[in-house]
């Protein structure tokens, strides 16, 4: 009977010592997870944003070259990498870049058209009652810009892009008739840049405001006008 007894009181003995030893195990465990707390890290995005806006022109414009503020619109699609620089405190820094397509749209006033004859811009008014008379300009751009975040959701961008000429047109539509397109150079620049900001109040609209303190036309081929753009970004 004692033998039995010894033998119960050393199992009960070895069982609690595994128990302990697996409680202690597991508490350990419960401890070096609750040290390393989880770290978000923020990784390099793309997506896709299209500026829409307002366009006209400055500098030594002539009387001929003037166009119309509402109809002369701004349109760009932009795929654009989102590279974090400094983000772990409440102000965060980020690099946007990415190439973008852009379209400038300039709308003459009156009846007026744009007409090159032997490498020389002529504006001359139409034969016949205008509906539209526009001059546009596609271009591939390299936008680089510096955006900082606050706290508060407030962001502030400023930045810089280079572009290359892809195409550029005229379009005369007549109010009665058939519009028509006509692609030239038009003595236009065929490398642009300008300068950029960008201002935001949430994450995914800001507004923008380009100027290029370059002329759009060739020097001494056409008229000394810079390029300035406003609108939305989305």
């Amino acid at each position: 009977m004692k033998a039995v007894q010894h033998i119960l009181t050393a199992s009960f003995l070895i069982a609690s010592t595994v128990a302990f030893a697996q409680q202690s195990d597991t508490t350990r465990a419960e401890i070096n997870v609750k040290a390393k707390p989880s770290r978000t890290v923020e990784r390099i995005a793309d997506d896709l944003h299209i500026y829409v806006g307002f366009n006209n022109v400055g500098g030594s414009v002539p009387a001929d070259y003037e166009f119309r503020p509402v109809g002369s619109r701004f349109v760009a699609l932009s795929w654009q990498y989102r590279v974090p620089l400094a983000v772990k405190g409440s102000t965060k820094l980020r690099l946007f870049t990415g190439p973008e397509v852009a379209w400038n749209n300039f709308m003459f006033d009156g009846q007026n058209k744009l007409v090159e004859r032997d490498n020389q811009l002529v504006v001359e008014p139409a034969a016949e009652e205008l509906k539209k008379s526009k001059l546009t300009t596609a271009q591939l751009n390299l936008p680089v810009i510096l955006n900082v975040t606050f706290r508060s959701g407030l962001s502030l961008g400023v930045g810089a892009y280079a572009g290359l000429r892809l195409d550029s047109y005229t379009k005369v539509k007549p109010v009665s008739g058939s519009a028509v397109r006509t692609h030239g150079s038009y003595n236009l620049n065929p490398l642009r840049w300008g300068l950029t900001t960008e201002l935001g109040f949430c994450r995914h609209t800001r507004l923008f405001v380009r100027y290029e303190p370059n002329s759009l036309f060739r020097a001494g081929e056409g008229p000394d006008m810079n390029v300035w753009s406003a609108g939305i970004k989305l």
